[in-house]
Parts: C-alpha cells; sequence; structure tokens
C-alpha cells in the first residue's frame, strides 16, 4: 500500500483524542446527569450467495461493471459481504456522536470506520432550524441509501451515482443545514460544507467508468486502477493504487445545495460540489483530480404504497499538467436513475433503470475513457421475522467503452449479475 501524506497522517491522529474526548464526555454525562445518556447500536450482517457472468472484472484490472467476475471467483460465490454497527451517543438534547464501523471482504482492514462525525442538531420551537455536523462521512446526494452502513432498503445493488458515492466521495469536514417550514407544512432548506480529503475523486470514473456495486469505502481504503489497458506506463508517479480518502494539494473543496420537501408525499434536493482539485499536483502516488458535477433528487410517495425515486448526476474531472488548454485526462461523466418500489405487507418489489456514460477530450489518446451504457435491476425482498431479510436480485448491465479495445476485448459487452441474500438487522 503506498504511504500517505502527511496531511492525513494528521488528520487520522485526531481520531484517537476525538474518541478520548468522547469517552470522557460519555463518562461526565453519566456521571453528572442521566437526561441526557442514550446510547443507541443498529447493525446489520449481510450474507450472500452471488453468480457473475461478464468479463474481468475491474477489481481484478480489467474493465468489467461488476465487483465479481467468473475467472477470478468462479461462478458460485458465498461469502459475508458485509456486517456494520451504527453507533449513536446523544450526549445532551443538541450534540451525539456517531461512528459507523463495517467488515467487508474487500477491505485494506478487515474492521475499520466508514463514518465517524459530531452532529449538532438542536431542538427547535418555531419554523426555523439550525444544525450541522463535523467529522467523516458522505455528502447528502443518495435518496436510495438510508439503511444501517449507507445499504438500500431497496436492492443490493445501489444505482451507478450511489455506487460511484459510496465508493469515491469520502470527505473530512463540516456541514450546515437551515431550513424553514411554511405555514402549509411544506419545508425549504439550504446547506453547505468545506471539506479535504477528497482529492483524486474521479479517478474511477475517467479509467473505469461506472459501475454497479454495493461498496462504501472506509478511511483506510485503496482500489486497483485498471492495470490490463496499459495505465501505468502512461503516468509513472501514479501508484497501482487510488485512496478515496486523501489530501494531495492541500486546497479545501466544497458543495451546497437545497431541498424542497411537502412530508407525505415528495422531497427534491439539488448540489453542486467541486473539490478543488490542483490537477498538476502529485503527491506519495496519488493525483489530484479536479472534479465537479451538479448531483438533483427526487423522491415521491405514489398511491398504493409506491414509492419513486429518481436522480441525475453530471460532471467533469480533469487531472495533469494542462497544455494549451488540454489536460492529460479530461472526462465528463453523466446518469441518471429512476427506481419504482411497491410494498405490500412484509414483501417488497423494486425495480430501477440506470443509464450513464463518460467523454473525453484530452491530450493522450491512447488511454479513450469515453463509454456509454445502461443497466436493468430488478429486486424482491421479503420480511421472514423482525429483523430477518431474504433478498433475490437480477441485475444486466449493458455498456460500451472504447478502452476495453486495448486489453483486447469488444467495445461492447452484457454482464448480469444474480444475487441471493439474507439480511439480519439488530
Amino acid at each position: 500500500m503506498t504511504p500517505k501524506p502527511p496531511l492525513l497522517k494528521k488528520c487520522l491522529s485526531w481520531l484517537p483524542p476525538i474518541l478520548a474526548l468522547c469517552c470522557t464526555a460519555i463518562a461526565a454525562a453519566d456521571s453528572d446527569s442521566d437526561d441526557f445518556a442514550d446510547l443507541q447500536i443498529r447493525g446489520m450482517l449481510d450474507l450472500r450467495y452471488l453468480h457473475p457472468e461478464g468479463p474481468s472484472s475491474w477489481v481484478n484490472g480489467g474493465l468489467g461493471k461488476l465487483s465479481e467476475d467468473h475467472a477470478q471467483s468462479g461462478s458460485n460465490i458465498f461469502n459475508l459481504t458485509q456486517a456494520a454497527a451504527q453507533i449513536k451517543y446523544q450526549f445532551d438534547w443538541d450534540w451525539s456522536g456517531n461512528l459507523t464501523a463495517k467488515y467487508a471482504d474487500r477491505q485494506n482492514i478487515p474492521v475499520d470506520i466508514s463514518e465517524g462525525f459530531l452532529l449538532y442538531k438542536p431542538v427547535s420551537t418555531s419554523a426555523w432550524r439550525f444544525g450541522g455536523r463535523l467529522g467523516a462521512f458522505i455528502p447528502p446526494i443518495s435518496l436510495e441509501n438510508t439503511g444501517v452502513g449507507w445499504s438500500s432498503p431497496y436492492t443490493l445493488s445501489s444505482s451507478a451515482i450511489n455506487s460511484w458515492v459510496g465508493e469515491e466521495l469520502k470527505i473530512f469536514g463540516g456541514e450546515g443545514q437551515l431550513s424553514y417550514q411554511l405555514p402549509s407544512g411544506d419545508r425549504i432548506g439550504i446547506f453547505g460544507a468545506g471539506f479535504g480529503n477528497n482529492d483524486t475523486a474521479g479517478v474511477l470514473l475517467a479509467w473505469r467508468g461506472w459501475s454497479l456495486d454495493n461498496y462504501t469505502a472506509t478511511l483506510n481504503d485503496s482500489y486497483a486502477i485498471p492495470s490490463q489497458t496499459g495505465l501505468p506506463a502512461l503516468f509513472p508517479k501514479q501508484a497501482a493504487n487510488t485512496q478515496p480518502f486523501v489530501e494531495v494539494d492541500n486546497r479545501p473543496g466544497f458543495y451546497s445545495g437545497f431541498s424542497i420537501e411537502r412530508p407525505g408525499l415528495a422531497k427534491f434536493r439539488a448540489m453542486y460540489y467541486d473539490n478543488r482539485g490542483n490537477p498538476a499536483v502529485v503527491r506519495h502516488g496519488q493525483y489530484a483530480w479536479h472534479t465537479r458535477f451538479g448531483s438533483f433528487g427526487l423522491k415521491m410517495d405514489l398511491p398504493w404504497e409506491t414509492e419513486l425515486i429518481a436522480q441525475s448526476m453530471i460532471g467533469r474531472t480533469q487531472m495533469g499538467q494542462e497544455i494549451a488548454g488540454l489536460f492529460a485526462v479530461d472526462s465528463s461523466f453523466w446518469s441518471e436513475s429512476v427506481l419504482l418500489s411497491r410494498q405490500f405487507g412484509p414483501h417488497r418489489l423494486s425495480v430501477r433503470y440506470d443509464n450513464f456514460g463518460t467523454g473525453g477530450r484530452d491530450y493522450l489518446p491512447e488511454e479513450p475513457n469515453n463509454e456509454t451504457g445502461y443497466a436493468w435491476t430488478c429486486n424482491y425482498n421479503l420480511t421472514l421475522f423482525e429483523r430477518h431479510q431474504l433478498n433475490l436480485e437480477m441485475s444486466d448491465i449493458y455498456s460500451n467503452r472504447a478502452s476495453r479495445q486495448l486489453i483486447p476485448q469488444a467495445a461492447q459487452q452484457n454482464e448480469t449479475l444474480w444475487q441471493v441474500a439474507y439480511r439480519v438487522f439488530f
């Protein structure tokens, strides 16, 4: 694994004193008053059978859209995909500490932290509400992934947008929110954040493209860069792995957005993200990527206990020294998805359609990074007992990526993933 930059080491060095401070605060709360002490622990175990059909996975150096493939793992895979624990401690009426630790078979460290932050959410008796959080967390983009460990109650595989968000958009910073409730009951809000440790966001979209996955990055994670296309020869300063939670150029990024909500009917959220990465900087084998995008999401409660969730994203990422207005890598990207889900008693049926693509206009034509594709995902889940759930899912992905011809493979590929999952919640 490549060495971590000094700033990341400094940020991670804050964790022990923060945890010590939290323990001290908990002890003080327990000794002084029992009015506010409230410890909540939620968790999930996710055991799966997977049957992948497709080319070599990007995890194994190829350009497949799945994280598993037949050649490396065999046609039938049984594993504990994820075990996650979400711990929340309410210090008082306003402050709480939130920590999510998880195990996954792809992590560098068997048990690692995926999110950890202090949340400020004061009780309000007026129409105005203010709040904030400080620490390591995922930006508020997904309207689907609302479960323990950033899981989805609708499908096993996340949408293309949420797959990338879970993989690469891990930040260290502070976020503030302000909202106002209208006399009609509708609520409008704004939010914004400043952050660091997300300079490599964009590398997977440019060099691998979109994927469908359910993996959420942890603080010490890294991903193998697709190697079969010859990328290491084009960028000798780039390490074999990319780290999603890292600071390269010491320039903070930001995001801001707004939301509109009518409780029981619909919620709309829009945001703009810019990590302000300096694409000319490379440190410890990690390039800074200048990645920015707009994200939009709509969730509606329809008749007959049916939900509709639509999301879209459009953006651009750049890396390398600028020459005559061009960058070594310059990739635009876009994706949209629509999910319909209906619950009837202990049963839930969900269907999602994803459409995605990337395009490139850089001065290194040896590695074309343009692609188009779409995917269908169908999921049925059954709540067997109060905390036990059985999932059956099929995902069918079609994609056309020019760089596959360098392997060589056909640019057009069709991949299918069958999954059976048994989830236990606690």
